[in-house]
């Protein structure tokens, strides 16, 4: 896989330090060695496209080519790269040669790095958890689709978890995927999501990050409430955990990633005392979509449902030393659906 000329992939002296307590500071050798010499960036903001729920079978895949066409340096899969939903390892790495040997997603890969995280069907049961049985395997099929390379650490530890940082100039965003699989507890339970390891993980790549901008990704929703469907709220004292420690560690302008349910949405909240505003995302369906959508509560939300098909995407820019972004969900024809600039979102909250 290659990196897109215009940005560099590294790893920091301050992910190689934390490396030696948690082995999961990485980025992907084959992404920098492959390139070492990188030219300056054609435009001045770094561009993040992700979304999720991908039927790998479909022959019409028309967001790829309009990810590429939006100049994305970074696409996210954000769950369901592949609908497996099975035990059967053999028919799972078929899946995803399926999906690997796409004409326009080959185009994407050609053009845009790749990383991401499962969620329920391509990690291999609908609404998985801790208990399916072929986990650790169904992780090797995932990081081998991305590329992942052997040596990497990320394939060291149990769990498919990944965290990455990305620079361009003085701009450092640092990614971070979370394995809302892995580890979790039956639902209902109101156990665990991350697992204290994973916790601990995260914990430690938030901790004195010098990042700029940090976006944290994973399946389901963070922050919506009301929905029957997956998500964070469904164990709220992890919910709760996860709020907290970004707010008290006082994360540089997070950015809640997700998807999972056919629909694209944002949902803003406050931080804790500071009430900074925490945004998500949410964008799913990159082949279907909620076409039998009418309508669904959420308080948090800001603007309105998109039940199509489409992507999200990020422009990120750094000037005088202020980040700003520009967060927007687009449509399968690249049509713009909704948007929001990271300079409206104190003012959104105040008329919430």
């Amino acid at each position: 896989m290659q990196l897109l000329a215009r940005f560099v992939l590294i790893l920091s002296l301050t992910a190689l330090l934390s490396c030696k307590q948690v082995s999961t500071q990485t980025t992907n050798s084959n992404r920098t060695d492959s390139n070492p010499t990188h030219s300056k960036p054609t435009h001045n903001q770094l561009n993040v496209a992700f979304g999720s729920c991908n039927k790998h079978w479909e022959e019409s895949q028309p967001i790829w080519k309009q990810v590429v066409k939006n100049e994305a340096d970074l696409w996210i899969w954000l769950g369901d790269i592949i609908y497996a939903d099975t035990d059967d390892l053999s028919k799972m790495r078929d899946d995803y040669t399926t999906q690997k040997s796409h004409a326009d997603y080959n185009i994407l890969i050609a053009n845009t790095d790749v990383i991401g995280i499962w969620d329920d069907h391509d990690y291999g049961t609908n609404d998985g958890g801790k208990n399916y049985r072929q986990k650790e395997e169904s992780r090797e099929l995932l990081f081998d689709f991305l590329d992942v390379p052997l040596d990497s650490p990320d394939r060291k530890h149990k769990g498919a978890y990944q965290t990455y940082t990305y620079v361009n100039d003085d701009l450092v965003a640092k990614v971070i995927l979370l394995d809302v699989r892995y580890f979790r507890d039956d639902n209902g339970s109101d156990g665990t999501i991350l697992g204290e390891e994973q916790w601990s993980w995260l914990v430690s790549n938030l901790e004195n990050s010098k990042a700029d901008v940090h976006i944290i990704g994973g399946g389901i929703q963070f922050l919506p409430e009301e929905h029957k469907y997956e998500k964070w709220a469904n164990f709220p004292k992890e919910k709760k955990r996860l709020i907290d420690i970004i707010d008290k560690l006082d994360v540089s302008n997070p950015i809640l990633l997700s998807g999972d349910r056919h629909l694209a949405e944002m949902s803003l909240v406050p931080l804790g005392e500071s009430s900074k505003p925490l945004l998500e995302i949410t964008s799913s369906g990159l082949t279907h979509s909620y076409r039998k959508f009418k309508s669904e509560k959420n308080r948090h939300r800001i603007g309105s449902v998109v039940p199509t098909k489409n992507f999200g995407l990020l422009k990120i820019e750094k000037k005088n030393n202020e980040v700003t972004f520009i967060a927007e969900i687009r449509n399968d024809m690249n049509q713009l659906q909704y948007s929001v600039s990271s300079d409206e979102l104190s003012t959104l909250l105040k008329l919430k």
